[in-house]
């Protein structure tokens, strides 16, 4: 017999079927939203704008919350299980059903321990998690349709996540006025303390709500409202005054994941311990003590851990430092003068790359401060075409900062081709003195470069030593002659932010008017996109020739390209690569052949890297390259 037929013909199971899909038991019975059966199918649908409707009155919205928190035993609303959209039978139900009773209880204990550690000065953070995005594996042996396949799939699955959380953090900040907060000094306790709650959904905007923590020990407080709102949206109950805890795009979709809640884990962080809440599966919803701390004898008495609203960044380089103020990027205070902002940040930046670049480089342990090593060994850098200094002058003190306490010695040599400019940034050194008694600038051209600074460092020195090559918006050519230096003088790690690349335009322009049939001809045509092609085109044959040239490559974006157009950056580290000669040989012809099949594509026949190099990238190699 059907299933339909058997609820026509049982009474007490069509009644238990219109109770378990009415939203709450407010619903009254002119609300009660319609039940389809189906008669080819085993299946039942809620209509879920009824639901709506119901929640549209507030009276009805508050009853069901109220609900929720008195631990109820009847469902709070369809929106906790929902059930608009989804398809289910009656085998599925008891499985899917969220024990409510103990997921209410769970949450009530958090929320009453996050109060009671705020009201005690013992709180720290809490981090709540949602439901994770999918991920493909990689899968050897897979066809290219089944991984298409498996992509579509993830794709539909993040896209039902769209709007709904990820992680929410909490902790405490100061709020001041900005009148008083100009005023008040550094140690000043002014303002209002807050608990923020910031917000990641998936596929949309973070947001971030704060809510006052005075007044935590009365009924109703900030708090304990922001934090029943966060479960209850979480859970799927919304209305108009819900509507700030949600995402950009509204209410999430309901994907029919009845036992799923929108809300996962979390931990809440004190200074006694750490409490785990585990809210799924229902069943096993819990809220722990997982770790407790044991307070020390010399610890400070229990204090609240306060951020500020303008959390001091953690940089390589102190913003006030005095070369800073010599060059005119900050003041004594660490803020950037005018206009100086966007430079602040790159030489922050730019420091932090090279320093990463050094620890990871196969030439020497200099990354691992715990190593042993030789103090004669010296870290040695040359900066082509240095400008006014202010990376120069940046990664100088970085690296004195870091490498002289280890007794290891500190050269870095500037070199730019404007007279006026090497006097007044060699005056800035002179008079910073100290560390910076070892940074010095020298007038003359990158192609031109003397190949003996390297080797007086080493003279001097008498040690090993981890050689730096730097190259920042050398313009056109200048970057190949730049790393062909540092290719002939080994140089352990090469930096180039290459600019201008003028050399194979001509040659793409050719082909653009030349072979209307070329594959390449819809883009080619446009003035705009062979400017940017030559660019492309220029970095990536640079980076298979430092690859045939023995080192590891990566191109990524230096800073935004709201401060520069000139933003990609390359590195060449030593390669840790060890193959046999077989190997080498087979890997090497490879990278010549991609770098032939580039040229071949956009009808390069000469490019100054390879020319100096050696390197035949076209039959049609025009000798000597340019100039």
């Amino acid at each position: 017999m059907g299933f339909a037929a058997a609820m026509l013909q049982c009474p007490l199971l069509l009644l238990f079927a219109a109770w378990y899909c009415s939203p709450c038991s407010s619903f009254s019975s002119s609300q009660k939203p319609e039940i389809l059966i189906s008669r080819s199918s085993a299946t039942s649908r809620v209509d879920g704008d009824e639901v709506s409707r119901h929640h549209q009155s507030i009276s009805n919205y508050e009853a069901c919350h109220q609900r929720i928190w008195n631990n109820s035993r009847h469902r709070p609303c369809s929106s906790l299980v929902p059930m608009s959209s989804t398809k289910f039978n009656v085998g599925q139900t008891q499985s899917r059903h969220i024990d409510h009773d103990k997921v209410q209880a769970t949450i009530d204990n958090f929320i009453s321990t996050v109060q009671a550690s705020l009201q005690d000065e013992s709180f720290v953070s809490f981090t709540l998690k949602g439901p994770t995005a999918p991920r493909q594996k990689k899968q050897k042996g897979k066809s290219n349709a089944t991984c298409e396949d498996d992509a579509r799939l993830i794709a539909e699955q993040k896209e039902k996540l769209r709007g709904k959380y990820k992680l929410i953090t909490g902790r405490l900040i100061r709020l001041q006025n900005k009148k008083r907060k100009k005023s008040a000094s550094n140690d000043d306790k002014t303002g209002v303390v807050c608990l923020q709650a910031t917000i990641k959904y998936h596929l949309a905007t973070d947001v971030a709500h704060n809510w006052k923590v005075e007044g935590i020990t009365g009924d109703g407080s900030d708090v304990e409202r922001g934090l029943k709102r966060l479960f209850l949206t979480a859970m799927g109950v919304h209305d108009n005054d819900d509507q700030m805890l949600l995402s950009e795009w509204g209410r999430p979709r309901q994907d029919g994941s009845n036992g799923e809640m929108g809300i996962i884990s979390g931990e809440l962080f004190t200074t006694s311990g750490v409490h785990k809440l585990q809210l799924s599966p229902s069943s096993k919803a819990k809220f722990t003590l997982s770790k407790q701390k044991v307070a020390q004898e010399n610890e400070v008495g229990s204090q609240p851990i306060i951020s500020s609203h303008d959390k001091a960044k953690n940089v390589p380089l102190s913003p006030s430092s005095l070369f800073f103020q010599k060059l005119g990027v900050s003041n004594s205070e660490g803020k950037p003068t005018v206009g100086m902002a966007s430079k602040l940040r790159q030489c922050q930046k730019y420091v932090e790359i090279v320093g990463n670049l050094i620890d990871n480089s196969s030439s020497s342990t200099f990354g691992d401060a715990s190593s042993s090593i030789d103090s004669s060994t010296s870290i040695r850098v040359i900066d082509m075409g240095c400008g006014r200094g202010y990376l120069t002058f940046s990664l100088h003190s970085y690296l004195c900062n870091k490498f002289l306490p280890l007794k290891h010695s500190v050269h870095t040599q500037g070199i730019d081709i404007r007279p006026k400019l090497i006097q007044e940034i060699n005056g800035i050194a002179q008079e910073l003195g100290g560390d910076f008694n070892s940074l010095n600038f020298i007038e003359g051209a990158i192609g031109r470069t003397d190949g003996n600074l390297f080797e007086s460092i080493r003279d001097s020195n008498g040690g090993s030593s981890l050689d730096i090559l730097i190259a920042l918006h050398a313009c056109d050519t200048a970057t190949d002659d730049a790393v062909w230096f540092g290719i002939t003088h080994g140089v352990d790690i090469i930096v180039t932010a290459p600019c201008c690349q003028h050399e194979l335009r001509p040659q793409i322009d050719n082909v653009a008017t030349s072979s209307r049939n070329h594959p390449l001809n819809e883009i080619l045509r446009h003035a705009i996109y062979r400017e940017r092609s030559t660019e492309i085109v220029t970095d990536a044959m640079r980076g298979i020739l430092l690859e045939i040239a023995g080192y590891d490559v990566q191109v990524f974006e230096f800073i935004g390209g709201e401060h520069t157009a000139k933003n990609v950056m390359i590195t060449a580290t030593k390669s840790k690569r060890t193959l046999d000669e077989s190997r080498k040989e087979k890997w090497l012809q490879d990278r010549r052949e991609k770098l032939a099949e580039l040229a071949k594509l956009y009808g390069i026949t000469r490019q100054r890297l390879a020319t100096l190099m050696g390197e035949i990238i076209a039959e049609k190699q025009v000798a000597g390259g340019t100039a």
